[in-house]
C-alpha cells in the first residue's frame, strides 16, 4: 500500500512537470512525438495521429518528447528551430508548474484550515507521542500548579518548568480533569540531546477563517518557507555537511510516505506531495547537464549572444544524464542499506 502511495504522489508530481513542458511545447507549435510517464518499456499507449501518449513499465520519471531537439534536426517547427525565449519558456514550464501546484495545494490547506490561534488558558491540547506524561496527563487537563507555583496561563508553564526541572525528570503538578482537582506527578522527556526536558504537551487551538488577503500571505509565507529550506538542504549537501550515506532515493521516499500515511492523517500526505512537488522542482532547476536548469543554462547563453556548439552541448548532456542514473542507483542502494541496517 505504502508503495502504491508513493507512486500515486511522485505519479501526479511527474504528470504535472512534464504536463508544463507538453503545453508550453504547444503553445508555441512545437511538434511533441510523445508524452511518456515513467521509464522503460510501454505498459499502454495510445495515438492520436500526432502524438503517442503511453505509461511506461518504471513509475520513476517520465519524459515529453519534443520535436527538433537533435543536432542538427530539420523539423519544420521543431525546437531548435525556434527562437531563445521560446525554448525557455519550454524547458522552465515543468518546473513552474511544480512550484504552481504546490502553491495552490498550499493555498487549499490554509484557506480550508484557516488560522490557528493559541489558546492562553494551561489546557492541555495534545501530547506528544513519545511523552513519558502521556501516562499521566490527559488532554484537556487544567494545569493549575506545578510544585506549588500557581498557574493562570500557558506561558507559566514552560516558565515553571524550566526554573523548577534543573536536576529533575519528575514534577509535582496539579490538574483539573472533569471538575476534579488531582494530584500528579508527572514525568519529563528528554527529546534532543543537549536540549532541556520538556513536558511534551501542545496547547489548545482555535481555528478561524482567513480573509483573502491574510491567507494569500500566510500561503506564500509558508510555500517560501519550504522553499528556502529545500535550498538549504542543498546547500548542506554542497558544503558536505549532509554526508553522502544520508542522500534518499525512491525507496527512502516510499518509507517517508509509510512513516506519514501511518499517522493516519490524509493531511500529512498532502503537505507530502507539497514537499516533495517543490523539491523536484528546485532539483530540476540545478544547472546540471540533462536537466532543465542545465540545458536553460545554455539557452541563457545564447540569449547572451554566446553561441555554444550543439554537439557539445548534446555530449554533456549524455554524461549528465549518465551521472543522474548512477546517483538514482546510489541512493537507492543506499536507502536499501538504510532499511537492512536498522
Amino acid at each position: 500500500m505504502d508503495i502504491l502511495i508513493a507512486l500515486l504522489l511522485l505519479g501526479v508530481i511527474i504528470f504535472i512537470h512534464e504536463l508544463g513542458h507538453f503545453l508550453a511545447a504547444r503553445l508555441f507549435k512545437m511538434p511533441v512525438s510523445e508524452f511518456s510517464l515513467g521509464m522503460g518499456p510501454e505498459l499502454y499507449s495510445y495515438y492520436t495521429g500526432k502524438t503517442l501518449y503511453s505509461i511506461r513499465i518504471i513509475p520513476i520519471g517520465g519524459f515529453v518528447n519534443i520535436d527538433g531537439m537533435e543536432v542538427d534536426s530539420k523539423v519544420e517547427n521543431g525546437f531548435n528551430s525556434k527562437p531563445p525565449l521560446a525554448r525557455f519558456v519550454v524547458l522552465f514550464a515543468g518546473v513552474f508548474m511544480n512550484f504552481l501546484m504546490a502553491l495552490l495545494v498550499v493555498v487549499g490547506i490554509t484557506f480550508t484550515t484557516g488560522q490557528a490561534i493559541q489558546n492562553t488558558s494551561p489546557v492541555v491540547g495534545n501530547i506528544l507521542k513519545d511523552a513519558n506524561s502521556a501516562k499521566v496527563l490527559k488532554e484537556n487537563d487544567l494545569i493549575k500548579s506545578i510544585d506549588g507555583i500557581s498557574i493562570s496561563s500557558w506561558k507559566d508553564i514552560g516558565e515553571t518548568i524550566t526554573k523548577e526541572s534543573k536536576g529533575r525528570d519528575i514534577l509535582d503538578i496539579v490538574v483539573e480533569r472533569d471538575g476534579k482537582n488531582l494530584e500528579l506527578s508527572v514525568p519529563l522527556t528528554k527529546f534532543e540531546e543537549n536540549k532541556p526536558l520538556i513536558m511534551g504537551i501542545v496547547p489548545e487551538y482555535t481555528f478561524k477563517r482567513y480573509s483573502f488577503t491574510d491567507g494569500m500571505g500566510a500561503s506564500f509565507k509558508i510555500f517560501t518557507g519550504i522553499f528556502k529550506d529545500t535550498l538549504g538542504g542543498i546547500k548542506m549537501l554542497v558544503t558536505g555537511k549532509v554526508k553522502a550515506k544520508d542522500i534518499s532515493g525512491p525507496v527512502g521516499i516510499v518509507k517517508v510516505v509509510g512513516d506519514a500515511s501511518k499517522s493516519g492523517s490524509s493531511g500529512i500526505l498532502v503537505w507530502l506531495l507539497v514537499i516533495l512537488s517543490i523539491n523536484v522542482g528546485i532539483f530540476n532547476l540545478l544547472p546540471f547537464p540533462a536537466l532543465d536548469g542545465g540545458r536553460i543554462i545554455f539557452v541563457i547563453l545564447e540569449l547572451l549572444g554566446i553561441k555554444v556548439d550543439k554537439k557539445l552541448e548534446e555530449k554533456l548532456h549524455m554524461v549528465g544524464m549518465l551521472i543522474l542514473f548512477g546517483l538514482i542507483i546510489f541512493a537507492t542502494a543506499n536507502d536499501v542499506f538504510n532499511i537492512i541496517k536498522f
